[in-house]
């Protein structure tokens, strides 16, 4: 009897184990079906190369010209993906071949679409055309492997932007922030608060301004291409007019989660984005309640607007959605409508719950895109967001102002040209009665 049930037993626990074998066999198989294939992607980059003069100081006198071969810099690729360092400018370092091309390779998700730039390790040293103007994100369309074979890209480098001396361009008072935290977001960031001219000459409160991709405004040693957008200076002349009301600027830096925190859903494409509700409630819920305790403020929600551009624009018009009780207004400049198979339009056209009193800044280049067609879709958005807007105001469209730049592009230089007007649409120069 013993052996009888010993052998039962044994063969009960054979057949556990065979049931659990297959069931993990199942589990792995539906996993590997369910998880996105990857792309092993490889980019070969070719590199201006331009020779070196210095005087030999080992020859006689008079010192000769002698021309020195340049020392191969170092190269990165810099993109949205972990990969490529979430847009850090030493993101992944290329290695020189030996036919002097630089050539990296890495992962990506197939029917993705890489957006990267071509560094030397910062962004004072970005790759430029050929006239040494800013380039757009180049755009790598990223196709499932077939037989694991490898995707590869050839690009070349036609300048680099000039090095700077790393000095500051601050104009006026600048106070940093560093490493802020948030009950919200996991990532530390730094808060830069910039000043009105004659801000500790008076007892005057300011309305606010909270801009996103804070290290851009206002100094090119720490902007993310090199390129500022001159938020002080134009703020400074513009205040010196009388053109607009002396306001506080507050740049928010952004951070490694730039795209998951400046979207509210998440785009199936990226398989990123998601978490812009929480960085909303940070801004509104932790920022605002700082400023307003450390500097003199305008605390109602008419004196206090938010901008950006692209994603920055984007979440600005959700911030105005999703806490009307805190932003009065917002500055949606190159706003990302396409994100997430244009979720934020979807949304407009079949909710009620539309910004119909904020006063919205609405403006897109009609050269942003890779070609006509993206173009054209980028400004048909926008368009199509401003009717909704616009339908959705009883009063009337006093409040919402959409401009299409003929000759604007997706870049710094062109958004610094673009804000005067949407700081005089915004702040107009306050009257007694919008004071608290």
């Amino acid at each position: 009897m013993i052996t009888l049930q010993s052998r039962y037993r044994g063969l009960q626990n054979i057949l556990i184990a065979f049931t659990t074998a297959c069931f993990s066999c199942l589990s792995l198989q539906q996993l590997l079906a369910e998880s996105p294939s990857e792309t092993r992607v490889r980019i070969v980059v070719h590199v201006p190369t331009e020779a070196v003069s210095a005087p030999d100081e080992a020859a006689g006198s008079p010192a000769e010209t002698v021309i020195h071969p340049p020392k191969p810099p170092r190269i990165y690729l810099a993109g949205n993906l972990r990969a490529l360092g979430q847009w850090k400018p030493n993101g992944l370092l290329l290695t020189r071949a030996t036919d002097g091309t630089y050539q990296g390779e890495f992962l990506a998700p197939a029917g993705s679409q890489v957006e990267c730039k071509i560094t030397q390790g910062s962004w004072q040293q970005v790759e430029k055309n050929s006239q040494g103007l800013d380039i757009p994100n180049r755009r790598l369309a990223i196709e499932p492997a077939v037989n694991e074979a490898v995707q590869e890209f050839r690009v070349s480098v036609e300048g680099w932007a000039k090095p700077t001396t790393g000095k500051s361009t601050v104009t006026g008072s600048l106070v940093l922030h560093e490493e802020l935290a948030s009950e919200f977001l996991p990532a530390k960031r730094t808060v830069a608060v910039w000043l009105p001219p004659g801000y500790d000459q008076n007892t005057d409160r300011y309305p606010v301004l909270y801009m996103h991709d804070g290290q851009n405004l206002f100094d090119s040693a720490t902007a993310a291409f090199g390129t500022e957008w001159q938020a002080d200076e134009t703020a400074s002349r513009l205040i010196a007019q009388q053109e607009i009301c002396p306001l506080i600027i507050v740049g928010i830096w952004n951070t490694p989660d730039r795209i998951d925190e400046y979207t509210v859903s998440r785009d199936a494409q990226s398989e990123r984005g998601g978490n812009g509700l929480n960085y909303i409630r940070f801004l509104a819920d932790e920022l605002k309640p700082m400023i307003d305790r450390n500097y003199r403020t305008l605390t109602n929600r008419d004196s206090t607007v938010t901008g950006g551009s692209s994603l920055g624009g984007l979440i600005s018009i959700h911030a105005c959605i999703h806490r009307p009780d805190i932003f009065g207004g917002c500055a949606a400049i190159s706003p990302s409508l396409g994100w997430a198979d244009e979720r934020i339009l979807t949304e407009l056209s079949t909710e009620t719950r539309l910004p119909i009193e904020a006063r919205i800044w609405l403006s897109m280049g009609a050269r942003e895109g890779r070609d006509e067609s993206t173009r054209t879709a980028a400004v048909d958005r926008c368009r199509r967001l401003h009717e909704l807007l616009t339908s959705a105001d009883q009063k009337s469209d006093r409040n919402i102002l959409f401009l299409e730049a003929k000759e604007g592009t997706h870049d710094e230089r062109a958004w610094s040209r673009q804000l005067p007007d949407a700081l005089r649409f915004l702040f107009p120069p306050l009257t007694p009665d919008k004071a608290e």
